[in-house]
Formats: C-alpha cells, sequence, structure tokens
C-alpha cells in the first residue's frame, strides 16, 4: 500500500514539473497560473496545492530534485578516486542534463537561475578542486575560482547551445565534445605550475 501511495504522489508530481516545462517554452515562468499549469498537466487544483504551496515551490522541488540528482552522481563516481571520477562525470553530466532537456532550460534560462546555478557551481567547484589542487600541485583557492568561473560559463554555454538544438547532432557525440573540451580546460599547462605565481609573459 505504501509502494502503491508512494508511487501515485511521485507520477502526480512528475505531470506537474512536466507542464511546468512545457509551460516555460512560450510563458515566462512568473506569469504561469496555477489555473493554466493544472489545465496542462490535466490535474485539479486540489492536487497541485495538496503538494504545493505554490509555484515557486514547484520550482524548488524541481530545482532540490536536480541537486540531489547530480550529488548522487558525484557521489557514484567519487568511488573510482582521482582523475577517474573526474573523467567520469565530465562524461555523465551532459547526459544526465540531456535526459531531463526540458527541465534543465527551464532552470538554465529561468529569472530564478541564479542561486540555482550557484549552488552547482559550488557543488563542482568543491568537486573538482580536489583534482585540480592535487595535479597542479597549488592551494590557491582564489585563483581557482577564477579558473572554474571560466570553466562553467564555457560549459554552461555549450550545454545550452545544444539543449537549444539536440538534432544537430548525436547525443554521444556532444557527450564526446564536452568530454574534450572541458578535459583540456582543467588540465591547463604542465602539473607544476602554481596559479599563485602565474605572471604575465613578456612582450
Amino acid at each position: 500500500m505504501e509502494k502503491k501511495t508512494y508511487s501515485c504522489v511521485s507520477r502526480t508530481k512528475h505531470s506537474f514539473e512536466t507542464a511546468l516545462a512545457e509551460l516555460s517554452k512560450t510563458t515566462p515562468l512568473p506569469k504561469i497560473t496555477v489555473k493554466a499549469l493544472c489545465e496542462q498537466a490535466q490535474l485539479s487544483r486540489n492536487a497541485f496545492y495538496f503538494h504545493y504551496a505554490d509555484i515557486d515551490a514547484l520550482i524548488e522541488d524541481i530545482e532540490n530534485n536536480m541537486y540531489a540528482a547530480i550529488t548522487g552522481l558525484l557521489e557514484e563516481v567519487k568511488q573510482t578516486g582521482f582523475p577517474e571520477c573526474v573523467n567520469a562525470t565530465v562524461r555523465r553530466l551532459p547526459d544526465l542534463f540531456i535526459r531531463h532537456r526540458d527541465i534543465t532550460m527551464m532552470l538554465i534560462n529561468s529569472p530564478y537561475s541564479s542561486e540555482f546555478i550557484g549552488r552547482i557551481d559550488k557543488l563542482f567547484g568543491d568537486f573538482f578542486f580536489q583534482y585540480f589542487s592535487a595535479y597542479h600541485n597549488t592551494q590557491f583557492r582564489v585563483g581557482y575560482d577564477y579558473f572554474y568561473a571560466f570553466l562553467s560559463s564555457g560549459f554552461y554555454g555549450l550545454l545550452n547551445r545544444y539543449l537549444r538544438n539536440p538534432d544537430e547532432m548525436p547525443r554521444e557525440r556532444f557527450t564526446a565534445l564536452a568530454y574534450t573540451l572541458v578535459k583540456r580546460l582543467i588540465v591547463v599547462d604542465k602539473p607544476s605550475t602554481d596559479l599563485s605565481k602565474i605572471q604575465m609573459p613578456r612582450a
């Protein structure tokens, strides 16, 4: 009985998530009403308010689910050790976002995205710093944070471009491309480079 109830709750929540992502393609999130959402999901207002106080609560739930999925991926690949876990993450992360394309696009491009992306950036920033600091023999976190800002901006741009037109290339080819580009950026210069001692070359 408990399992059946849980499945029903999961299906209902998934229907609202899918409906919100679909509506967000044509309507800005702040302008989507509960009435429109329920019509899109073909569910009642009572069903919505049983699970959520408002649409902002639904968005927060979606963000938390995505965050949990990413955290789970990192915990899983972490078992392989460095640097293999970095390679596995860069290969598998785009696939996660592609499988949840509509949700990902909604989260990245919504007016609420800055806080969510900030959480994701911190999660990945801390994760990759373990590898980066060991490989490059540096604990200069400020320098790394600038580097990571450059890296993450490029990755989000790459992902956004692909998700807007996924028919442009096969998913496997995009994943391989993302992996190659990010790996080349992560392993910059020779391993002995200390970011705290980098200087501009003389003209």
